[in-house]
């Protein structure tokens, strides 16, 4: 069995709900929304949140972590509102 290193945020341990390939690289995925409530609730706006998330889903790092938005209401596949670099699923 081959480790893979991958680049994890501390204080979102919570929020990893596995992993996902990103540019031909395993990388973990993050629960967008569990994620969300976790910066919240460390004493952030959720302003600050949502930019924060944005920005290091659009980061070109290799072997940056992945933002799943899981959406149980989509109706139709690809009409979803998630924020840009967040994948729904």
């Amino acid at each position: 069995m081959e480790d893979i290193e991958v680049i994890a945020i501390d204080g979102l341990d919570n929020a990893i709900i596995g992993s996902t390939v990103r540019n031909g690289r395993e990388v973990l995925a993050y629960d967008y929304d569990k994620a969300l409530t976790i910066i919240i609730s460390n004493g952030h706006s959720e302003e600050y949140a949502e930019e924060w998330i944005a920005d290091v889903a659009s980061r070109e790092v290799d072997g940056a972590p992945a933002f799943v938005y899981l959406d149980d209401h989509q109706e139709l596949y690809g009409s979803s509102s998630a924020p840009p670099g967040i994948t729904v699923h």
